[in-house]
């Protein structure tokens, strides 16, 4: 089989300089393709490491080789080449890239570049292989590598896979990889016995053989052969029954909770370590566009560290900034910066004079202004992690940022909840350059559950550990559940909001129906919840809703009042005032939160808000809000 893979190598290698030539020609501009890089792997490694968003061309194996492959390109270069084939202006092939805009008629250009690639390769391997096949592109598909779900027949089936990577380069611009998936079966590079998910692939005049030989069988052979051919869910009972007796009850249970004990944690370290490299670039990257300037992120080591060690290592006094996890994930995410850092990126996004900024710097004077600034800062670092993982990672996950403070690491008890919990933590770290500037370090504290990798907590001199192995180190810190995110649940009030504020709410108060006349935007549904009640019990019908949820879709003309209605006062909860605020409605906005504070009142104000409300409120509360503001709208 190595000969038969060399053979295919030679072959690649020599359609590279044809592929060149003949795309450099159509486009009008110098094409190239780097060394091709080879490799026999199966289709759940390939689509789980991370990529973000890819144009997938099917590629259809005809004549003497029959099979399924298809070529991927990163959705931008396949905008740039579309686009450069159309000769888009500059300025706006720049602007679609930037957006993403795959439009039909650069889907159809790319296309044609995808034909010119695929007609290459197939006048090679005539020159050069023994069998005669062609390889034809059919459509074509906007992808998440890492969402395609391994099991189903779509993009490929479920096998192995002979995968040919090149580096793109148009007119010196450098791109991503152009990617070819070819059936490794079919070029006889794997033997393989036939899955049931490739069973179903066989024509039809094989099931109809199949069927035949059923009938001139014994009756006991005629089920066995209906339930090969069943249902997906009929072959899992079907193979769940044939396990050995000694798995007991759990026999017919289905096979995915085994296929989770079995994560290589070896494997999923490196795509998370893939995936938080390319956080700390395009942290860099947005944050520098931001600031008006060129910042760059030289990345360490990711390593998991407990409490004690990530707060031993952390340095001296540090802006900590909370990242509430989102989506398919829960629980803190913690962002350290040194404090004379926060103070000089704040105040560079506001200006300073360069004199005025060293100063308060060397004075480490994080004042309201520069302290607001920092925080947009870590709203944009926020956004990138969630990008990121919502594209790249196969949960979705996102991160909000709920909060900043100053803390002092070295002081903080390792042995105690306090500031952070204890937990095992993944800890991504780069020094940060700004310009010319060497500055500190930019540490992000993830919970080493929330990536599954609690298992590193045994020992990192020891990766070839399975992931099932005990996670010894994870008990004395306080993990509840083994859960992602278990350990930072203990930050939050022992209030009894914990279970009701993690349950979605479809139809929320009386307004489920649509006929509501006031919106609760919030991020604490135990105590919108009671504020519903309250507004019910005095004649009106509210709609709960979430941070998340698009303003736009829910404000109408029938609206007389909104309750933004937060756990704690937050740059979330102004945020979200500024949205509303900005949607264009003209309704009083009144702001509850459990403590308020001369300074959060006025900036509350600032942001929008007509009125305040303490919670946990009181009918007599609501009823003065009431009162207050809906005479307002009248008014």
């Amino acid at each position: 089989m190595n000969k038969k893979k060399e053979r295919l190598d030679k072959i690649m290698a020599a359609c590279r300089e044809r592929m060149q030539e003949e795309v450099s020609a159509l486009l009008g501009k110098a094409m190239t393709f780097a060394e091709p890089e080879t490799r026999v792997l199966s289709k759940e490694d390939f689509f789980s490491e991370p990529a973000g968003k890819s144009v997938l061309a099917h590629v259809q194996l005809e004549g003497d080789l029959e099979g399924r492959g298809c070529m991927i390109v990163p959705i931008r270069d396949a905008i740039r080449i579309g686009g450069t084939l159309i000769m888009l202006p500059d300025s706006e092939l720049e602007s679609v890239i930037s957006e993403e805009e795959y439009t039909e008629e650069l889907e159809d250009s790319y296309g044609e570049i995808a034909n010119i690639i695929c007609g290459s390769l197939t006048t090679t391997f005539e020159e050069q292989y023994p069998k005669n096949f062609r390889l034809v592109r059919t459509e074509q598909e906007v992808i998440l590598p890492v969402k395609v779900d391994i099991e189903s027949d779509e993009p490929v089936p479920d096998g192995s896979y002979y995968l040919m990577s090149t580096a793109m380069t148009l007119e010196g611009v450098e791109m991503g990889k152009l990617q070819l998936l070819l059936p490794a079966a079919s070029f006889g590079l794997v033997e393989e016995t036939p899955t049931p998910e490739q069973e179903k692939e066989q024509p039809a005049a094989s099931a109809d053989k199949s069927t035949d030989s059923a009938a001139a069988s014994s009756s006991g052979e005629q089920q066995a052969e209906i339930i090969e051919r069943g249902t997906v869910e009929e072959t899992q009972r079907a193979q769940a029954i044939e396990r050995p007796k000694e798995e007991g009850g759990k026999a017919a249970q289905s096979p995915e909770p085994a296929k989770k004990k079995g994560v290589d944690v070896k494997k999923q370290k490196e795509r998370v370590d893939q995936l938080l490299a390319t956080c700390l670039e395009k942290v860099g990257e947005e944050v520098g566009t931001l600031l008006g300037g060129t910042l760059k992120i030289t990345p360490e080591e990711n390593t998991a560290l407990d409490k004690e060690e990530l707060l031993e290592q952390a340095g001296g006094k540090q802006v900590l900034a909370r990242m509430d996890v989102r989506g398919e994930g829960e629980g803190e995410s913690y962002l350290f910066v040194s404090l004379k850092d926060a103070i000089f990126l704040g105040g560079t996004l506001i200006m300073l004079p360069d004199a005025e900024l060293e100063e308060v710097v060397r004075n480490e004077e994080f004042g309201e202004d520069a302290e607001d600034a920092y925080g947009e800062i870590a709203n944009i670092i926020a956004g990138v992690y969630t990008a990121v993982f919502e594209e790249q990672y196969r949960k979705a996950l996102g991160f909000v940022k709920t909060g900043l403070e100053t803390v002092i690491p070295i002081k903080i008890d390792p042995d105690s909840d306090d500031v952070i919990p204890r937990c095992l933590y993944y800890l991504s770290a780069g020094t940060i350059h700004y310009n010319d500037q060497e500055l500190g370090r930019l540490q992000m504290a993830f919970p080493a559950a929330l990536f599954e990798l609690e298992a590193l907590a045994a020992t990192e001199e020891e990766e070839q550990q399975p992931a099932g192995g005990q996670p010894a180190a994870d008990a004395p810190m306080g993990s509840t559940d083994g859960q992602s995110g278990a350990g930072p649940k203990v930050l939050r009030p022992a209030s009894g909001q914990e279970d009701s504020r993690q349950a979605p709410i479809a139809s929320p108060g009386t307004g489920g129906d649509g006929s509501a006349d006031i919106l609760i935007f919030t991020d604490d549904d135990a105590e919108a919840s009671s504020i519903a009640s309250l507004l019910a019990g005095q004649g009106h019908s509210a709609r709960i809703l979430h941070f998340k949820d698009a303003v736009a879709d829910y404000l109408s003309s029938g609206i007389s009042l909104v309750f933004l209605v937060m756990q704690e006062v937050n740059e979330q909860g102004f945020g979200m005032a500024i949205k509303l605020g900005s949607s264009g409605l003209q309704v009083p906005l009144v702001m509850a939160a459990p403590a308020w504070t001369r300074t959060t009142v006025l900036k509350a104000v600032k942001y929008g808000a007509t009125d305040i409300l303490i919670t946990p409120a009181t009918e007599e509360d609501v009823g003065e809000k009431l009162e207050n503001n809906l005479v307002k709208k009248a008014a």
